[in-house]
C-alpha cells in the first residue's frame, strides 16, 4: 500500500494542515427546514472514487488561522482567531469541506465551475484574500448566523480558487451556509463574480450548471411524480437537484419531535440521490474524472465512483452524524456537550470513514486524539 505522509502544523494557538489532497466532482446538500416537528437540518452526501481520508477534526475557541495555504502569506491574507468551538471533516488532513460549529451554524463546499474561479477586484480593493480551503474554516470559526457570514464574504473578504490540478483544495468550489433559524446560503464564483443565494428557500445545492438554471428547472418541472417515467433517473447534478427538491417538499409531517427518525428520513432522502459503488460517472464529469483518478492517494482503496460518506448535521439540537460507506450504521458528536470554552487544544479522529473497522460505535467522542507539540506527523494508513 503506498503510503501518504501527512502533517499538521500546530502550536498552542495555531492549527493549519499542509498535505496534499483529493476532491469530489459531484456532491449533494440538503436543507430541511420546513417542519416545526423535526429539527433544522442538513444533509450531505461526498461522491467521488475513493475516500477522502476523512479527519474528523475538532477545533476550540482562540485558534489563530490564516486564510491562505501559502507558506509565507503575503499581506492582504486575512487572519483570525476562532470566536467558536467546531467540528469539521479535513480531507486528508488538509482540507475543511463539511462541518458545524457550536451555535448551530454549517458550511460545506461542492465541486463547481464557471468560467473565471476567482472573485475579480478592483486594484484598490481594501477586502483580505481568503482562499477557497479554508472558506468552512473562515464561515465556522466566525459567524453564529447566515446573514453575519454573508455580510462578511460580501463586505471584508474576497475569494480566491487554489490552483494546481486535481486535489481536493485545487478545483473550484461553491458555498453553502445554513444555521438553526432555518436561514441558508449559497455562494458561487460565476464568471469572476461572486453570487449569493441568501434565503430559508435555498434548500438543494448539487454541482454545475450555476445556481439560477437549477431554480429555473425546478420552477418548469411542477407535476414530478415519482412513479411516472419523467421522474428524473440519471445522476447528473440537474437531475439529482430536481430529486433532492422533491423529496425535501413531499418528506410527510413528523408525529412528533422525533430527532431519530427525521435522520431517518434525510439519509432515505440522500439514499435517493447517491451514487451506487462502481456505477458510471455522468458525462459532465467523465473528463475531469480521467484527471482526478490519477491523483488518488489510495488507489488500492477506490470501489469506483460511489458516495463515500454522508453527513448530517441537526442544527437544533447541535448534532454532527456521519455514515461512512464502509460502515453499516452512523456515529455522531453532541456539540452541547462538548466544552469548547476549557478545550484546549485541537483534538482529531484520523480516517473517520474507518469507524466500524476500528471498533467505534455511537457517540465518539471518547475517541478523539489531542495534537501536542510544534508538529505532528501522521501516516495515513
Amino acid at each position: 500500500m503506498n503510503k501518504l505522509w501527512t502533517t499538521l502544523l500546530v502550536t498552542a494557538t495555531t492549527f493549519t494542515g499542509l498535505t496534499i489532497a483529493a476532491d469530489s466532482v459531484a456532491c449533494t446538500r440538503m436543507l430541511w427546514n420546513t417542519d416545526s416537528n423535526a429539527p433544522i437540518m442538513v444533509g450531505r452526501n461526498e461522491d467521488y472514487y475513493s475516500a477522502s481520508n476523512p479527519t474528523l477534526v475538532m477545533t476550540p475557541r482562540g485558534i489563530k488561522r490564516v486564510g491562505t495555504s501559502e507558506v509565507e502569506p503575503l499581506s492582504g491574507v486575512a487572519h483570525w482567531v476562532s470566536k467558536y468551538g467546531s467540528l469539521v471533516v479535513y480531507a486528508n488532513n488538509r482540507f475543511p469541506m463539511d462541518g458545524m460549529n457550536e451555535k448551530g451554524l454549517t458550511a460545506r463546499t461542492l465541486y463547481f465551475n464557471q468560467g473565471e474561479i476567482d472573485q475579480l477586484v478592483s486594484d484598490n480593493d481594501q477586502s483580505l484574500q481568503l482562499d477557497g480551503d479554508h472558506w468552512v474554516s473562515y464561515i465556522l470559526d466566525n459567524f453564529a448566523t447566515v446573514n453575519d457570514a454573508v455580510k462578511a464574504i460580501k463586505e471584508r473578504v474576497h475569494l480566491v480558487a487554489v490552483k494546481g490540478g486535481y486535489s481536493y483544495s485545487a478545483t473550484p468550489k461553491h458555498l453553502s451556509i445554513a444555521d438553526s433559524t432555518g436561514d441558508s446560503a449559497i455562494i458561487e464564483i460565476q464568471e469572476g463574480q461572486v453570487k449569493v443565494f441568501h434565503g430559508e428557500e435555498y434548500r438543494v445545492m448539487t454541482n454545475p450548471p450555476n445556481y439560477q438554471s437549477h431554480l429555473k428547472d425546478v420552477a418548469t418541472q411542477t407535476q414530478l411524480n415519482p412513479n411516472s417515467e419523467s421522474f428524473p433517473s440519471t445522476w447528473s447534478a440537474d437531475d439529482r437537484f430536481l430529486k433532492a427538491d422533491y423529496w425535501l417538499k413531499h418528506f410527510p409531517k413528523m408525529h412528533d419531535k422525533d430527532a431519530n427518525a427525521a435522520y431517518g428520513f434525510m439519509y432515505q432522502a440522500l439514499g435517493n440521490t447517491a451514487f451506487v459503488p462502481g456505477m458510471a460517472l455522468p458525462p459532465e464529469d467523465a473528463l475531469a474524472g480521467k484527471a482526478i483518478l490519477k491523483e488518488l492517494s489510495h488507489p488500492e482503496e477506490s470501489y469506483g465512483v460511489s458516495t463515500y460518506f454522508q453527513s448530517i448535521s441537526d442544527l437544533t439540537n447541535k448534532v454532527y452524524r456521519f455514515k461512512s460507506l464502509i460502515a453499516p450504521s452512523d456515529v455522531y458528536l453532541d456539540l452541547k456537550k462538548i466544552d469548547f470554552a476549557s478545550l484546549a487544544q485541537v483534538k482529531v479522529i484520523y480516517r473517520i470513514n474507518e469507524y466500524a473497522q476500528q471498533g467505534f460505535t455511537g457517540n465518539l467522542m471518547s475517541h478523539f486524539t489531542p495534537i501536542t507539540g510544534d508538529i505532528y506527523q501522521q501516516q495515513i494508513r
